[in-house]
């Protein structure tokens, strides 16, 4: 696909999102109805449809933060299951990222490149980019909305911010969802506990690889 088709589709579906947006708010839906109950008699209990709908609201959540992102992983949980709805919340939470900051990259880079709060988020991203972005995801010192967004105004490679959304958001999406889950039992506490000690480790040895090879390009440039 070329960048003129990525821009058409990704502005259509932006376009699609606001409209729907102003549509629900003017209908007098609030956040307080993003209930299972509520997606589930919408989409009629229509699979297909429920996955479309929980896309487009973590597509929203990550534009507009002010929906909680443990309601729609709860949600998730609720209408697919516990392992399912928390795979398919952090896919949805990637697209969703994703579509954001190739929005601010190719369509809107010129609305937020003046703002000096994001000049100075954009400088550590350009620093450090991957890392910024991993540690954003797991540790929420910041919205999402504005990870993305200064991640589509630096030079980050798109492919790492994929991987470093998908990475934090499988480990942080995770936690929230056994938060929400409630009761669990212990062996699946267990699984979960295992899972994300996998995850930290993993976490861990991409900083040494990323460290180490920065390291190296650094001795390779003063020898030279």
């Amino acid at each position: 696909m070329n960048k003129r088709k990525l821009i058409i589709r990704i502005t259509g579906y932006i376009i699609f999102l606001l409209c729907l947006f102003f549509i629900l708010r003017s209908s007098g839906y609030t956040v307080a109805d993003i209930t299972p109950e509520a997606i589930r008699e919408i989409a009629h209990d229509n699979t297909a449809l429920l996955m479309l709908i929980m896309l487009v609201i973590m597509t929203l959540q990550n534009i507009f933060t002010f929906i909680p992102l443990i309601l729609v992983i709860t949600a998730n949980i609720t209408l697919f299951g516990f392992w399912n709805g928390y795979l398919y919340g952090c896919l949805c939470s990637v697209i969703g990222s994703t579509l954001v900051f190739l929005s601010v990259r190719f369509l809107f880079h010129g609305l937020f490149k003046d703002s000096p709060k994001l000049r100075q988020l954009q400088d550590k991203i350009e620093k450090n980019g991957f890392t910024f972005v991993l540690l954003g995801r797991i540790l929420p010192f910041m919205p999402t909305n504005l990870i993305n967004i200064t991640s589509g105004l630096s030079s980050i490679k798109t492919l790492h911010f994929i991987v470093a959304t998908t990475i934090g958001n499988l480990i942080y999406g995770l936690v929230l969802s056994s938060v929400s889950f409630g009761i669990l039992s212990a062996s699946v506490h267990n699984f979960i506990y295992l899972v994300l000690t996998v995850f930290i480790v993993l976490v861990i040895g991409v900083f040494y690889y990323l460290k180490k090879r920065k390291l190296k390009k650094t001795t390779e440039a003063g020898t030279k």
